[in-house]
């Protein structure tokens, strides 16, 4: 059986998400409840993983309580994000678990520190406790493997879930008051990038509520400087923060059947874009200083495309200019996903527009 917590990726320690730590915390608590191991439980919890694997996680606390003669047991698990830089690692999970007369299903809530869902487009409805359908089974399962028979209150609760969230994208999604127990595998893998794309997801779904409502185009921006740049063009709307999974983020919103794109950030990202890169990441594609260059018929050498902005109005060029590659980068992305409009708008680092063009079918 494995220790989670020893598991070893390419010299860097997995971890587990939130969704296998409440697991293991509400499946602690009903062992607690049962009574066959006196007033508290220590050492470890075997759990079941969506991936088929099975893994023991440490118990943290637990204890039973009777408030107003009701028996309630209670269990927690710190979070392990291995080597993964997670805000939520080191925090403490806990699980209250105890038995209904009046129904004979499992019924889960979230409580202190667990955020609530405002707005649609996410996996779990508006008014309810941010924990993914996912964690919600894998709590189930490993309840009734315990109690296998009649009504279960859990309530899952973060102490300082709510201080936390701040450094999350819960509230850009909705989410408010706490953070999210999510996981889909139960399983993190160190600088994984599925997290990333995962809210990425998320923030199309909800943008996508908010576009049928509103007849708009889907915002999306590299970064915050494209995304404060774009609001201080259009107003405030919603922009979707892509990093630099720019394909990524466009199939998504093709397969999601949305129609208007308007993308914002610096050329200096944006026109890897008309190079044929999706993925803008240094690593996986070249600087754009050559290229920017050349297509506007400078003949100077430059060291970024940030130089060229500065610069661009003391040179001789060709006749081309940021608007013209602005036009450019927008028929790239029609050409390639589709969309019945495309538009551009290319910013400096101060967010001043430098280029604007847009594609329409």
């Amino acid at each position: 059986m494995t220790l989670f917590t020893a598991a070893a990726y390419d010299d860097m320690r997995k971890g587990f998400t939130t969704g296998a730590a409440a697991t293991a915390a509400a499946k602690a608590a009903a062992i607690l409840l049962v009574g066959s191991q006196g007033r508290r439980l220590t050492g470890f919890v075997e759990i079941q993983l969506p991936v088929g694997k099975r893994v023991c996680l440490k118990i943290h606390n637990s204890e039973l309580l009777t408030p107003n003669f009701e028996l309630i047991a209670r269990a927690s698990v710190i979070k392990d994000a291995g080597d993964d830089p997670d805000v939520t690692n080191g925090m403490e999970i806990i699980a209250e678990v105890k038995k209904l007369d009046h129904t004979g299903d499992i019924v889960i809530k979230g409580g202190e520190g667990v955020g609530v869902v405002t707005k649609p487009g996410l996996q779990i409805p508006v008014g309810e406790a941010a924990i993914n359908p996912v964690p919600i089974e894998m709590i189930k399962k490993a309840v009734r493997d315990v109690l296998p028979k009649g009504g279960i209150a859990i309530e899952i609760s973060v102490p300082r879930g709510r201080e936390v969230a701040e450094k999350t994208f819960n509230q850009r999604l909705g989410i408010v008051g706490g953070i999210s127990i999510i996981g889909t595998t139960g399983i993190v893998e160190p600088m994984s990038l599925e997290a990333l794309k995962a809210t990425i997801r998320c923030e199309i779904d909800v943008a996508r509520e908010e576009i049928r409502s509103a007849s708009s185009a889907l915002f999306l921006a590299p970064g915050k400087i494209g995304e404060n740049a774009l609001k201080r063009l259009f107003g405030d709307i919603r922009v979707v923060q892509m990093s630099n999974y720019v394909g990524f983020a466009l199939e998504y919103a093709r397969e999601k059947g949305m129609d208007d794109i308007v993308i914002g950030g610096h050329p200096g990202k944006l026109a890897k874009i008309m190079m044929g890169y999706f993925d803008t990441h240094s690593g996986n594609s070249p600087q754009a200083t050559g290229f920017v260059a050349e297509f506007l018929g400078l003949n100077s050498e430059f060291n970024t495309v940030e130089e060229i902005i500065q610069s661009v109005q003391k040179v001789s060029g060709s006749g081309q200019t940021f608007f013209d590659l602005a036009a450019g980068i927008a028929e790239a992305v029609r050409g390639r996903f589709g969309f019945r409009t495309v538009e551009v708008c290319l910013f400096d680092m101060k967010k001043g527009l430098t280029g604007r063009g847009k594609c329409t079918g």
